[in-house]
């Protein structure tokens, strides 16, 4: 330990240490080998401040607010994880008290709150990261390299989705996220990453959109469903098997949906359809890109990307990442690109403007689903100022 602080070149606060911060701040200390330190603490939850120090050291301060957390001299990053209502106040904190920051998706939920972190960005001129992990993943860059390249030439249209495993769906909806007050809504909360990858893909912002969803699984009437389907090999019941377990997925009070559909124009006049469910047996986190001169289909949770030219007599060119599953490696690529923004002060991959295009995207998709009608999006556009189309 004493070998480890000799070495420590700068200390990150935690704000919000709960399961995936942790996560991330892991990798993270691996990859700088010593030179970066988890300083102090800051969370609500008993069990979140136990597990870190266990993690970090049972000398790590624990602050009784966010705000004794920015304040402290001996921080030089702050690492944001709390409830997506807070990350915008907490950020700002951060940023105010002269700190670097890390913030984990989505920036905010609501615009105006979006646009005040990057108000506090360009005032403090503090170096912000945002954790739009799938980004970092080689599965991703080597699709957006294709697409890049032409290898299926222009984009004219794609299907996307999201659709959980029915447990990653049940832990949805036994924590926090059921709630709106605390994660905006779940395809802000969950599905930003994939409106930020569309977004990314297509070069453009979305310009028009519609939407359609609710909540018809996740309600008291199913519940029957855990008995039908049984426990798991560890005797966990259906729905509950992943961590932080706190109410039935089941149980009334959440307002969140569980299942929405969304269609998707571009400024660029690229076309795109969007899918999300909460109980499937069959997992996807796919693309199906159409172009001019061919189709590029792949899917995550495979780490496969399949390419094929139009054309006669043409053959699918089958390509295995080998970084398949949740985050597609993404989550250690990124810890590294932190340690070298940290420790070197490379830009990050991902910045506050990324963060509010995404954002714009859920909230615009969340306003048509609300209101039945389609949304121009050029007013969303028009309140960001300097990123309008």
């Amino acid at each position: 330990m004493e070998l480890k602080k000799m070495n420590c070149q700068k200390k990150i606060g935690l704000i919000g240490s709960g399961y995936r911060l942790r996560y991330v701040v892991d990798y993270l200390l691996k990859a700088a080998e010593g030179r970066i330190e988890v300083g102090a603490i800051c969370d609500p939850d008993e069990e979140a401040i136990q597990a870190s120090r266990e993690a970090y050291g049972s000398e790590v301060p624990v602050c009784k607010s966010a705000q004794v957390l920015v304040e402290r001299d001996d921080l030089d990053w702050v690492f944001v994880g709390s409830y997506n209502s807070l990350h915008s106040e907490h950020a700002i904190l951060a940023l105010r008290a002269g700190k670097h920051v890390f913030c984990e998706k989505p920036l905010a939920t609501n615009l105006e709150d979006c646009l005040a972190v990057k108000r506090a960005v360009e005032e403090t001129g503090r170096t912000f990261a945002f954790g739009l992990v799938l980004r970092y993943s080689p599965y991703y860059q080597q699709i957006r390299n294709l697409v890049v390249e032409g290898r299926i030439g222009k984009l004219i249209s794609f299907e996307f989705n999201d659709t959980l495993d029915f447990n990653h769906g049940g832990h949805i909806f036994n924590n926090w996220r059921r709630y709106r007050k605390h994660s905006g809504t779940h395809l802000l909360e969950k599905c930003c990453h994939d409106l930020d990858l569309a977004n990314w893909l297509v070069g453009s912002l979305p310009a028009m959109v519609a939407s359609f969803g609710g909540r018809n699984f996740f309600v008291p009437e199913n519940e029957h469903h855990v008995e039908r389907i049984g426990k798991n090999a560890q005797g966990q019941p259906a729905y509950s098997t992943w961590l932080g377990f706190h109410v039935e997925p089941f149980s009334p009070g959440a307002d969140v949906v569980d299942n929405q559909v969304a269609i998707i124009e571009y400024a660029n006049q690229v076309r795109a359809t969007f899918h999300t469910n909460c109980n499937c047996a069959i997992k996807e986190r796919r693309f199906y890109l159409c172009g001019t001169e061919g189709t590029l289909r792949g899917d995550l949770i495979t780490g496969i990307i399949e390419v094929m030219r139009i054309g006669f007599d043409t053959e699918i060119k089958r390509i295995d990442t080998k970084n398949g599953g949740g985050h597609g490696g993404g989550d250690q690529i990124m810890a590294e690109a932190l340690s070298s923004t940290i420790l070197e002060g490379t830009p990050p991959l991902a910045s506050v403007d990324d963060g509010i295009y995404s954002c714009v995207a859920a909230f615009a998709i969340n306003e048509a689903m609300e209101t039945g009608k389609t949304v121009d999006l050029q007013n969303y556009w028009k309140k960001a100022a300097s990123l309008s189309l």
